[in-house]
């Protein structure tokens, strides 16, 4: 096809799944500069992407949205000239959507169930030795684009007056500028690092790095109380007390951010922040990747269980979940020393 000028992108959720595609929105910039790049996310997520610098508009669509609703937006949409929709999440949602669009070219993104399968149940690993999340959702597109681009980092925008706010905020809480972010709340529990060993790593912050740890979350994460409860040191934690915008300020001007697998830490590296990455149930098969060159992750590498699903939704059927509990304060803290003394 001829250079698109006009471009939709669409994924619906969530946060770190999102943050991952801004991967695919710089590649297309960066190979059709003059190309106008849109974007549809749920509502919800929509704040996410305020003054992204390589996309136009983002459109906004209600989480509760049923499908005559989602198909008038796809009929509203091929109104609007586009030469090229890109799917990347292929779900029911976005299927309504993209086939809404009758006479708009369209690609979308093949998720590799087989390969998990193969992976989950059979323990065969069949992804390639160079496989991420950021290549997969490439796929799409590269038949559109030259045989040798890059693929570009991800890509977030924090303004200087949600810095300055943000900063007052901190100040109120007494955290001086030498801070680091905790996100320890996950969708599914089984991702979950155990609290009483994020608070012996914020002691030891405190202690040997005179760092100050902010916990950061949604107001659900009963897990920041319990590190609250249980560390020696006082927590400074502000877990639902910010919204998306304000938290994405907060890790933005961190000397790291540090978590499972979550959107908040994926979030951290699109604004240049080094992530630490601690990793249970999932890998960088099922999409749990860092990126930044000074990111570390903290992971058990040899159990013949893991990864054991995409998502880490999947109760863990052995007496012991050694992909988390054989992760030691020991180890974090070194990821941490190292990450601080680059």
């Amino acid at each position: 096809m001829t250079q698109p000028r006009a471009i939709l992108v669409l994924r619906f959720s969530s946060i770190g799944d999102i943050v991952q595609t801004t991967s695919v929105v710089g590649t297309l910039k960066s190979n059709f500069p003059e190309a106008v790049i849109d974007f549809m996310t749920l509502s919800k997520y929509a704040s996410l992407l305020e003054g992204h610098p390589h996309i136009n508009r983002v459109h906004a669509v209600d989480i509760g949205a049923g499908f005559m609703a989602l198909k008038r937006t796809g009929f509203e949409m091929e109104t609007m000239g586009y030469d090229l929709v890109i799917d990347l999440h292929n779900t029911t949602r976005s299927r309504i959507v993209r086939k809404a669009m009758v006479k708009t070219p369209k690609v979308w993104v093949k998720k590799p169930r087989w390969n998990r399968f193969k992976l989950f149940a059979l323990r065969q690993n069949h992804f390639s030795s160079d496989f991420t999340v950021r290549s997969w959702l490439h796929d799409p597109v590269r038949s559109i684009l030259p045989a040798s681009f890059e693929i570009s980092p991800t890509t977030l925008t924090v303004s200087d007056i949600e810095k300055s706010r943000v900063r007052s905020l901190l100040e109120t809480k007494g955290v001086s500028e030498n801070y680091c972010v905790i996100t320890p709340g996950a969708a599914w529990s089984q991702k979950q690092w155990i609290g009483e060993r994020y608070a012996a790593v914020i002691d030891g912050c405190i202690a040997q790095l005179d760092l100050t740890p902010v916990l950061i979350g949604g107001p659900n994460d009963a897990i920041c109380d319990l590190i609250k409860n249980t560390a020696d040191s006082k927590v400074v934690d502000i877990h639902g007390k910010t919204n998306l915008r304000e938290s994405m300020a907060i890790v933005g001007g961190a000397q790291f951010v540090m978590g499972s697998d979550t959107g908040l830490l994926h979030a951290g590296e699109a604004l240049n922040v080094p992530a630490i990455a601690i990793l249970g149930p999932t890998s960088r098969e099922t999409g749990a990747s860092v990126f930044n060159s000074h990111s570390k992750v903290v992971a058990q590498t040899d159990l013949k269980c893991r990864p054991c699903s995409q998502n880490g939704s999947f109760p863990c059927y052995r007496k012991e979940q050694y992909c988390m509990t054989s992760i030691h304060p020991e180890a974090v803290m070194d990821a941490i020393h190292r990450v601080v003394q680059v």
